[in-house]
């Protein structure tokens, strides 16, 4: 029988075994908090933070719902906002790490830092799209500081997860369960006496699982006996769904299609169900619905998520309709219009999604596959003549899918719009303009990369937009994302008819203003990198130098961090070839320092590539990123039309390595996508890292097809400087050539190859110093101690931290056999 009244929703209880688990958290790096659904495992963290860590101390929670990998992982970055700046930028620029960037990931949190006591909680850690959770984990676990605690709370991870790092505290299911002494004490807490035979019936039923035994103790309350059904769903019904009203019962219903809510989303959802409608009598006070103030969302526990949707999918037709629909205008208020779309498009609510304010920035920010797989399931089910009132939402949709070169769905997205162009009813002159002016602008993206014919769509857009606004502008195409596609090279793209360089050179310097116009800057400074690049490559540097300071002043102006860096780049490489330390180390300082402030993956991306390039030239490979070693990390991480950029920088760091043999086995494939796309660069390049390869196995007859191939893509536009870049390996080569192919071409070519290889031996003569070889990143530390900056100074002007500089400045003194500053400012570097 009941005892005395208790509030049997508000208490909380945890057994002495669990106490003593969670006391030891401060003890640690890292906690896994890991047990199955129902065992309290939030809740009880919660309750451990509210009455044991001091006021000081900081708390970041993310809870994931679900998100894609990327969104995800972004998430958890931001924590580390908190934490450590640096850390979350350099994490960020890793994507959802896998099996090839874990080494990264330690590498990052054994610099972490942390100013003062900080929990930092990843909880549902089990719906976090990962394909290497336990590493991650593990990963984490080795920073080096004792003010920082990181907690992953988790469901029960696959089988063969482990957690090998040696630093981390485990609380699991054992240590939530509560034996007989700890549930007739829980029930003693609600004012409720069981006689031995109660206890042993719900002990022996619940197993010592909290949330059962909650139901257990709820239905006890309100019916004075044992429930008498061991089905956790009948038992929900018993001890919580029959408790409330009809116009209860349908709000509960409508919040449990959200992960998580808010208390605004809560009470929309809740308007026209009930008038006198309590949230807080329905909500805060359901221990199965708990709101976290910090986070100013409920969330639903998910033993009556699921008893709850279960329930919703057999209510009837009417009601269920409705409530998605509500579902999807409440998701669609706060923003979540993505989410909005899966709640219209189960009750065919096609009008709804299709005038929602979707911009390619959304898209790109997403940027996740299956995002662009919902809407392609949208293209399909949506009526014809619901699709053809809203032409602009298509022509979004269609950037989409050629980005991610679904050309199904591209083609019907244009031939819709096309349709809707050529009926225009309905449409006013001002709309059908909008339409042709933006339809043209997506009609240029198939023509990639010929600019001539993208151009004629670029103006023909042009002369449609410019009647709208002064100046034209499209409101789909532009935005901060990468023109380059998240290559570091404008030549690579648009280079694409040999011995039509120059032709492309005057095209691009007459039609790209045209697009910058109307994206709103996007591209700015393209066609000042592109002859600037091209200058380069012919070894006039002093030209190329110009340009790129020109192209730098208009990128920065328009927000394209993106060609800022493919300029610096340059410069860098100019550096180079000048055998100028000091300007080239200047360079790479603000390549990271851009790359990094971007605060955008695809740019960090590019910034890597800068750094790698200019790594290769000088033979340094220590410091390239891991993404960039094989083939398969590069695909997942560079956009289709940037990887076979990223892919001419892997095959370089394979010659360099020695790794011919994989050389050999990608380099046929890399140059079917390269003639298949209309790339020339990456051919030359490939061709000459073959003749290289088979020359210094000694295989001069085979070499020589290869460079010759080379030389006669090139020699017509004078592009030289890929040729003298490998000059160590390919002078004899060239010099026996020299007669095939036109005197005054090869005379330019090799005296760059003479002037490359004097400034790459300057170079690293200057880098490597003359006691020990220091790697690019200890040459930058130890010059500015050389000039006396603080080591928080140096932290702040690398984008690293004082711990890193602290370990880098360790590592310089053993190189060089020095023991201070003083010492250092007495040798050359």
């Amino acid at each position: 029988m009941p005892g005395k009244s208790g509030h049997v929703e508000d208490i909380v209880y945890f057994s002495e075994r669990l106490l003593l688990k969670l006391s030891r958290v401060k003890d640690y790096p890292l906690t896994i908090v890991e047990a199955p659904s129902g065992f309290g495992k939030t809740t009880a963290f919660r309750e451990y933070l509210r009455k044991n860590i001091p006021p000081s101390a900081r708390v970041l929670w993310y809870t994931s719902l679900g998100e894609p990998s990327a969104k995800a992982w972004w998430n958890i970055c931001d924590l580390f906002d908190g934490v450590d700046a640096s850390t979350s930028r350099n994490l960020r620029g890793l994507d959802m790490p896998n099996r090839e960037t874990m080494a990264d990931v330690a590498a990052i949190m054994r610099e972490c830092t942390c100013d003062r006591d900080t929990f930092l909680i990843i909880d549902n850690y089990q719906l976090v799209p990962s394909e290497v959770p336990s590493d991650i984990v593990n990963a984490f676990s080795l920073h080096h500081n004792e003010l920082l605690h990181i907690v992953f709370i988790t469901q029960k991870l696959p089988k063969n997860t482990t957690w090998h790092a040696p630093d981390i505290h485990t609380i699991g299911s054992r240590d939530f369960a509560l034996d007989k002494q700890n549930v007739k004490r829980y029930f003693a807490l609600a004012g409720l006496a069981l006689s031995p035979q109660e206890l042993e019936t719900i002990h022996n039923a619940t197993e010592g699982w909290i949330a059962a035994i909650k139901l257990h103790m709820l239905n006890y309350k309100a019916t004075g006996s044992l429930a008498p059904v061991e089905n956790m769903s009948d038992l929900i019904e018993t001890a919580i769904w029959n408790r409330f009203s009809e116009d209860e019962k349908q709000f509960l219903l409508s919040v449990s299609l959200f992960d998580s809510f808010s208390p605004r989303q809560a009470a929309m959802m809740l308007e026209g169900i009930s008038e006198d409608g309590n949230i807080d009598d329905i909500l805060r006070r359901n221990a199965f619905v708990p709101y976290v103030p910090g986070e100013g969302a409920f969330y639903m526990h998910r033993l009556l998520q699921d008893y709850l949707r279960s329930r919703f999918e057999r209510a009837g037709e009417d009601f269920r309709r409705r409530t998605l629909r509500k579902a999807g205008r409440v998701s669609e208020t706060v923003g979540e219009y993505f989410h909005a779309t899966q709640f219209y498009i189960e009750v065919e609510d096609y009008d709804a999604i299709l005038s929602m304010p979707f911009t390619t920035q959304y898209f790109y920010n997403l940027r996740e596959r299956s995002v662009i797989d919902f809407f392609e399931r949208l293209l399909d089910e949506c009526p014809e003549e619901t699709l053809l009132k809203y032409p602009i939402a298509l022509l979004t949709f269609g950037q989409q899918f050629f980005r991610d070169r679904r050309m199904k769905p591209f083609s019907k997205v244009t031939g819709l719009v096309q349709k809707r162009i050529d009926a225009p009813a309905g449409l006013s002159e001002s709309e059908l303009l909008r339409i042709k002016g933006e339809f043209f602008l997506l009609m240029s993206f198939p023509r990639f990369n010929d600019i001539a014919k993208m151009s004629e769509y670029h103006r023909r857009a042009y002369d449609c937009l410019k009647v709208l606004s002064d100046p034209p502008r499209s409101v789909i195409f532009g935005g901060a994302m990468p023109w380059t596609m998240s290559g570091a090279s404008v030549l690579f793209l648009y280079w694409r008819d040999r011995g039509g360089l120059e032709k492309t050179l005057s095209v691009m310097e007459d039609c790209l203003p045209y697009y910058v116009t109307l994206a709103g800057g996007h591209g700015a400074g393209g066609e000042c990198i592109l002859r600037a690049e091209a200058n380069l490559l012919r070894g006039e540097d002093s030209e190329a130098e110009i340009l790129c300071h020109k192209a730098i002043y208009e990128a920065r102006a328009a927000g394209q961090i993106g060609n800022c860096l493919c300029a610096e780049l340059l410069l860098a490489r100019i550096a180079i070839l000048r055998g100028d330390c000091e300007a080239y180390t200047s360079i790479r300082q603000e390549i990271v320092k851009d790359a990094k402030e971007a605060r955008q993956t695809s740019i960090l991306r590019i910034g890597d590539l800068c750094l790698a390039h200019t790594d290769l030239v000088i033979g340094r490979r220590e410091d390239l990123p891991s993404w960039l070693r094989d083939v398969e990390s590069i695909q997942k991480v560079v956009y289709t039309d940037g990887q076979a950029y990223a892919l001419m920088l892997h095959g370089m760091a394979l010659l360099r390595e020695g790794r011919y043999a994989e050389l050999y086995g990608i380099a046929e494939s890399v140059m079917n996508v390269a003639r298949r796309m209309n790339y020339l660069l990456p051919q030359v390049y490939y061709s000459i890292y073959l003749a290289a390869a088979k020359s210094v196995e000694g295989r001069r007859m085979e070499a020589m097809p290869h460079l010759e191939e080379a030389l006669s893509l090139a020699i017509p536009d004078r592009v030289f400087l890929p040729f003298a870049e490998h000059g160590e390996y390919l002078m004899p080569l060239l010099q026996s050539l020299a007669g095939g192919f036109p005197a005054e071409e090869m005379i330019a070519l090799l005296e760059l190859c003479t002037r490359q290889t004097s400034g790459t031996n300057a170079m690293r003569q200057a880098l490597s110093g003359t006691r020990s070889v220091l790697s690019v990143r200890q040459r930058e530390v130890a010059l500015l101690l050389k000039e006396g900056l603080s080591v928080k100074k140096i932290a702040e002007k690398l984008f690293i931290t004082e711990n890193t500089v602290k370990s880098i400045t360790k590592t310089v003194y053993e190189k060089l056999g020095v023991h201070s500053r003083i010492e250092l400012t007495k040798i050359s570097l």
